[in-house]
């Protein structure tokens, strides 16, 4: 079975047990806590996958390294660990986000800009495209400044590019046609 198979079969577990308790959304921020951990710290990532390294010794460094996340939570890590899934978590982290936006009618939204934007700017944004979309909003910003000016805004898996950069790449293409 493919990895993303497995993780969108643990991460629906996990969410029929978390929308049951009411703790979707802290099972979401612990998941992609713990994802984010493994992408950023090299040494908890390499321990984590060892193969060689006993469960029992793998699931006290996530007691160790998480120790407030919540025990219904940790317990789904300590499973996750004794099945050999581990390299599976990232993904089954972001499955399960998948779910908690679907089911709360949330709107993933990215925004890239050349400039650190203001948040009175990024609230009104936020206002805009909640109305437009009839969703609730999840905006994370970033910056690029290769971008030259103008914003990327990612919405879901569609992408409205209105940078400067990109812009100039369409006037680059016409004028190589004309």
């Amino acid at each position: 079975m493919s990895e993303q198979n497995v993780a969108r079969r643990y991460a629906r577990a996990l969410f029929n047990i978390a929308r049951e308790q009411g703790t979707a959304g802290e099972f979401a921020n612990g998941l992609e806590e713990v994802s984010r951990t493994l992408a950023e710290n090299s040494d908890f990532r390499r321990v984590l996958y060892h193969q060689l390294i006993p469960v029992r010794e793998k699931q006290k460094l996530i007691d160790t390294i998480f120790p407030d996340i919540n025990p219904l939570l940790k317990n789904f890590l300590h499973l996750v660990l004794a099945k050999g899934r581990e390299r599976a978590l990232p993904e089954m982290a972001a499955q399960f986000r998948r779910l908690v936006d679907q089911a709360e009618n949330i709107l993933p939204v990215e925004v890239t800009s050349a400039i650190t934007l203001r948040e009175d700017i990024l609230a009104g944004l936020k206002e805009r495209l909640a109305g437009i979309t009839r969703r609730n909003i999840r905006l994370s910003s970033r910056v690029n400044p290769e971008l030259i000016g103008g914003v990327v805004i990612r919405l879901g898996d569609r992408v409205l590019d209105a940078s400067v950069k990109k812009k100039l790449e369409l006037l680059g293409e016409h004028l190589k046609r004309a």
